[in-house]
C-alpha cells in the first residue's frame, strides 16, 4: 500500500478510533452480545480516556500512532512504557485492511518508541477467543506468559491471555523495518 502513511493521533481521530475499534471487537468478538461490546468501546475509547491517552503522549511516556490511507484512518496503536518495560495498550486495523501489512507497520512503529524509551521487552492481554489477534501477536514474535492472565469484564475466568515479546536492539529493528517497508518509506519512519 503505497500510499500509507503513519502519525500521530489526535483529538479530531477520536470518532474514526472508536468506529476502527468497535468494528473491530465485533469481528473479534462475534460471540458476545453487541450491546456489551458497545459498552466496553463507549467505556475504553471515550473522549475522556482518548483524551487522557493524547496527554501521556505529550508528556513523553506513550506514543499513539494512527495509519491512514487516503486521508482515513484505517488502523492505531498505543503504546507505553515504563521502567525497562512496555504494554501494548491498543492495536485495532480496519477489518477490511487486516493481513496487509498495516498492523505489523504500527507494532513496529510502537516497538521503535519503546526501544528508544529503554524497554527490554513489552507485552498486551487479548481475550482467547480473538483468534484472529492471538494469531497475529504469535507470528510476530509474542509467547503467552500463562501465569500473568487475568480476568475480563465478563468474569468468564482466566480469558484475558497475557502475550509477551522480547525486543530487538535498535540496529536489528532498522533492518526489520527496511525489509518491510521499500526505500519510499524510509523518511516517515524516521519522523515517526
Amino acid at each position: 500500500m503505497k500510499d500509507l502513511t503513519f502519525r500521530q493521533a489526535a483529538e479530531s481521530d477520536f470518532n474514526r478510533i472508536r468506529e476502527i475499534a468497535l468494528k473491530g471487537w465485533m469481528f473479534a468478538y462475534s460471540h458476545l452480545p453487541k450491546d456489551k461490546l458497545v459498552r466496553l468501546v463507549n467505556k475504553y475509547y471515550s473522549v475522556g480516556s482518548l483524551t487522557i491517552s493524547l496527554e501521556r503522549v505529550r508528556i513523553g511516556t506513550d506514543s499513539f500512532i494512527v495509519a491512514e490511507l487516503d486521508g482515513k484512518a484505517i488502523g492505531f496503536c498505543h503504546v507505553t512504557a515504563s521502567i525497562g518495560i512496555g504494554e501494548l495498550l491498543r492495536l485495532y486495523i480496519d477489518t477490511s485492511y487486516i493481513r496487509k501489512g498495516v498492523g505489523k507497520g504500527l507494532l513496529l512503529l510502537g516497538e521503535k518508541f519503546l526501544i528508544s524509551k529503554k524497554c527490554k521487552k513489552y507485552f498486551t492481554f487479548v481475550n482467547r477467543h480473538n483468534r484472529v489477534g492471538l494469531d497475529f501477536y504469535t507470528r510476530n514474535g509474542f509467547v503467552r506468559a500463562k501465569k500473568k492472565d487475568k480476568e475480563d469484564e465478563f468474569k468468564e475466568g482466566k480469558v484475558l491471555w497475557c502475550m509477551e515479546k522480547n525486543l530487538l536492539n535498535d540496529e536489528l529493528q532498522k533492518q526489520k523495518m527496511r525489509e518491510l517497508w521499500d526505500n519510499r518509506h524510509d523518511e516517515e519512519w524516521e519522523k515517526a
